[in-house]
C-alpha cells in the first residue's frame, strides 16, 4: 500500500509538471504570435484616411468597428455585447465593441477584468477636439489605433495559442471617448458583465510613441498590490514607469470612480497630439509590439494569480509630487567609521503591503556591491515574504545575528523581478 501511495504521489506530481510545461509553452507561443507586422497592418488601417479619423458616430467610426468585428470573427472570440453579439449601441449610433474570454476555474467565474481601449477619435477635428489645423483628417495613429491594434494582437493571443485563464476577461474597444468617454459610462451604466463582479480594469490609451524603452504605467497606487502584480515587464528594451500621476483624461476613469483597481498604460504625449499629423509613419511599430507583450503578460498574471488587489481609495489623491516627497532617497552615510553589514536603510509603502522602498545604499557596502539601488522594492528575503517593514528587520536582524553569510534578497526595479546575493560584512 505505501508503495502504491508513493506510485501515486508521483504521478501526480509528474501530472502537475506536465500540466505547467504545457502552459508555459503555451504562454510564450501567446507572445510569439504578437507580431510587427500584423500591428501595422491594424493600425494602417484605422489610421487610413478611409476612415475620416473615425469620429464617434460618424461613417468612419461605424467602419472601425466593423474592422473590429470583422478580425474578432476571424480568430474566433465571442462576442460580449448585450445580445451576445459584439456591439454595444448607444446614442447617436455610436458602438462599443466587446469580446469575452470565459475562465477557467469555476471558483472565479464572478471575477472579471475589463481591458479596454477607445478607437474613436475626433474626425476632422474642431475648435474643441483639435490643436488644429482643423478641417483635415486628424488620422490619430497613436490616438488610438495604437491601443487598439496593441489589444486586437492581445486577443489573438488569448484565442489561437491554446491560453486558458482561469479568471474571465471581457475586452472592450470604446466609442466616444474623445468627446467625454461616453463608451464606458454607458458600458458602465448598462455593464454587460455584472459591475460589481469586476475586479481590475486596465485601459490602453496612446502607446505608440515608445521613447527610451519607457512605459508608464498609471493607476498601480489604486489597488493594494497593484505595482506588484504589473511587474512582469519581460522584453529587455522596456522598462515601466509607475508614475503616481492620474487624471480624469481618458476611460480608465469610468472604472476609478466605481472603485474599480485600474492601471492605464501610455507612452506620453507629444507634438502630433489630436493634430492632422498623428500618422503611421511616426508610429514605433517595435514599441508597440513590445507594450503588446507587456499587456499580454499583465493580463495573464492577473487571470491567473491567486487572489486580485483591493481597491485603494487613497490612490485618487496622490500625485507625482506626493511621490516626491514621500520616496526622497535619504542622505548618504558619513565615510569613515565601521563599514556597515549590509549597508540599506528603507521605508514601507502604504498600496505596497509586504514590500519595501530603498531609501539609502550606503557607497562601498555590501548592499551597493550586490547590485542593490535606491528605490529598489524588496519583495522577499531568503525566499520568504515579510509582511511590514518590521518584519523584514526582524529577518534581516535574524540572518544577521545567526552570521549568514550569504542573504538573498527578491526585488523590483523598473518592472522587473530580480535578485541579489548580499554577503555581510560580519
Amino acid at each position: 500500500m505505501r508503495f502504491a501511495r508513493q506510485a501515486l504521489a508521483v504521478g501526480a506530481a509528474c501530472l502537475v509538471a506536465s500540466v505547467c510545461v504545457a502552459k508555459e509553452r503555451a504562454h510564450l507561443a501567446a507572445l510569439d504570435s504578437i507580431r510587427f507586422d500584423q500591428i501595422l497592418v491594424h493600425a494602417e488601417v484605422l489610421a487610413g484616411d478611409a476612415y475620416e479619423g473615425r469620429a464617434s458616430g460618424s461613417r468612419g467610426g461605424r467602419a472601425a468597428a466593423a474592422y473590429l468585428v470583422e478580425r474578432l470573427e476571424a480568430i474566433g472570440v465571442a462576442g460580449g455585447g448585450p445580445d451576445g453579439g459584439y456591439y454595444q449601441v448607444f446614442s447617436g449610433g455610436r458602438r462599443n465593441v466587446l469580446a469575452k474570454f470565459p475562465g477557467a476555474d469555476p471558483a472565479l467565474a464572478g471575477e472579471w477584468i475589463v481591458v479596454g481601449a477607445h478607437y474613436d477619435h475626433v474626425g476632422y477635428g474642431n475648435r474643441r477636439t483639435s490643436f488644429g489645423p482643423v478641417g483635415y483628417i486628424h488620422n490619430g495613429a497613436d490616438d488610438n489605433a495604437s491601443g487598439v491594434a496593441a489589444l486586437l494582437e492581445v486577443c489573438e493571443a488569448l484565442t489561437t495559442t491554446g491560453v486558458r485563464l482561469r479568471r474571465p476577461v471581457l475586452v472592450a474597444f470604446w466609442d466616444g471617448e474623445e468627446i467625454g468617454m461616453l463608451g464606458s459610462q454607458h458600458w458602465a451604466r448598462r455593464p454587460t458583465v455584472p459591475l460589481r463582479d469586476v475586479k481590475l480594469a486596465v485601459n490602453i490609451d496612446m502607446v505608440g510613441r515608445l521613447r527610451n524603452g519607457r512605459l508608464e504605467v498609471a493607476g498601480t497606487r489604486t489597488g493594494f498590490g497593484l505595482r506588484r502584480l504589473a511587474s512582469v515587464a519581460a522584453d529587455d528594451g522596456l522598462w515601466l514607469d509607475f508614475t503616481w500621476e492620474l487624471e480624469p483624461n481618458s476611460d480608465h476613469w469610468t472604472f476609478i470612480e466605481r472603485r474599480v483597481p485600474t492601471v492605464m498604460l501610455h507612452t506620453g504625449l507629444h507634438d502630433d497630439y489630436h493634430r492632422p499629423s498623428d500618422d503611421v509613419d511616426l508610429l514605433n511599430v517595435e514599441g508597440i509590439r513590445q507594450v503588446s507583450r507587456y499587456l499580454f503578460d499583465f493580463v495573464a498574471a492577473a487571470g491567473d494569480v491567486g487572489q486580485l488587489p483591493r481597491y485603494r481609495a487613497g490612490g485618487r489623491a496622490e500625485s507625482p509630487a506626493v511621490q516626491k516627497s514621500r520616496e526622497r532617497p535619504l542622505p548618504p552615510l558619513p565615510v569613515g567609521g565601521a563599514p556597515p553589514r549590509v549597508g540599506i536603510s528603507w521605508r514601507e509603502d502604504p498600496a505596497e503591503p509586504g514590500t519595501v522602498f530603498l531609501t539609502r545604499v550606503a557607497a562601498g557596502s555590501p548592499a551597493e556591491s550586490a547590485g542593490l539601488s535606491v528605490f529598489d522594492r524588496l519583495v522577499r528575503i531568503d525566499g520568504e515574504a515579510f509582511t511590514n517593514s518590521a518584519d523584514f528587520e526582524a529577518r534581516l536582524q535574524g540572518s544577521l545575528a545567526a552570521g549568514a553569510e550569504e542573504i538573498l534578497l527578491r526585488f523590483e526595479r523598473r518592472g522587473r523581478l530580480t535578485s541579489a546575493v548580499v554577503r555581510p560584512n560580519n
